[in-house]
């Protein structure tokens, strides 16, 4: 496969690193614009302004198959006309959506398809943190993503709180969901920390996974025939999140699936967040 990197020069050549190993990958451009990339089987968005989704729309619109490597965006309308406009022009968009590419979670949605129970707790070390506005809301929209994505079904009800000390300091947000189908999810994010920690726990009936999120270790706990709990252990490279992450990608293209974190569920999570929101400016 032929495949475009979209963006300056210094995030272009790093990702063109990620792609190199990838024997599909046949040849790699590197341009500044969409105008620029010719014909290519696939492209990436490097592009963090605020107008990437139309530098996004723009390259569906022209036909190619695209990967924005961002932030995960919530401006619903836009996200809704990509999504349409990838539908009528038949092509793959996947965004960047972390929690979800990340090797330890694909490894335990695929022991785990749909957990009863999905339990996040992050705590973020505040010296660390540059705009705490921003970063403490994707911190939350992250992990909202994901257990929307996971247990994939209808929300049933939702319970939001969060704590400011003034309007420029957030310190905390608890988010509790319950699902149509009898799931629930508990999201804990605390960012006056003074070390960064993040744990996602889900539990089945017959399993249960604990990930250190940071480390990408995960502790499997089953049942065996006994009825006794016992324990493994799974670990993952997180230098290799981005270079897996691209794989999905073009494998979603080359074998015309759906892709990992596409726009149907970028665009079910900016409506959940609406409402998350929402209830957090009802208290």
């Amino acid at each position: 496969m032929k495949v475009g990197l979209v963006g300056d020069a210094t995030r272009t050549v790093a990702w063109e690193k990620h792609l190199r190993p990838h024997a599909i990958v046949s040849e790699v451009d590197l341009v500044s614009n969409v105008e620029q990339l010719g014909k290519v089987d696939a492209c990436f968005i490097l592009n963090d302004t605020p107008n990437n989704l139309e530098v996004v729309l723009n390259a569906v619109q022209h036909g190619y198959h695209t990967f924005l490597i961002a932030k995960q965006p919530t401006q619903g309308e836009m996200i809704e006309r990509i999504h349409r406009a990838s539908k009528e022009a038949g092509v793959k968009v996947q965004f960047s959506h972390w929690p979800t590419l990340a090797p330890a979670t694909q490894w335990m949605m695929n022991s785990m398809h749909r957990p009863s129970l999905l339990i996040s707790t992050k705590h973020i070390n505040r010296n660390t943190m540059i705009d705490a506005l921003s970063e403490f809301r994707n911190a939350w929209v992250d992990e909202l993503g994901l257990a929307l994505k996971w247990i994939n079904s209808g929300i049933h009800h939702i319970e939001a709180k969060q704590q400011y000390l003034d309007d420029t300091n957030p310190v905390a947000i608890i988010l509790s969901l319950r699902f149509d189908n009898g799931s629930s999810a508990n999201i804990s994010i605390y960012a006056a920390s003074d070390e960064n920690q993040h744990q996602r726990i889900v539990c089945s009936k017959t399993e249960v996974l604990d990930c250190n999120v940071s480390k990408q270790q995960i502790r499997i706990g089953r049942l065996n025939d006994g009825s006794h709990l016992f324990f493994g252990k799974q670990e993952f490279d997180p230098s290799k999140a981005a270079e897996k992450a691209a794989l999905l990608f073009l494998k979603a293209v080359q074998l015309n699936t759906e892709t990992a974190y596409s726009s149907y569920d970028a665009l079910q999570l900016s409506q959940l967040v609406e409402k998350v929101e929402q209830r957090l400016k009802m208290f």
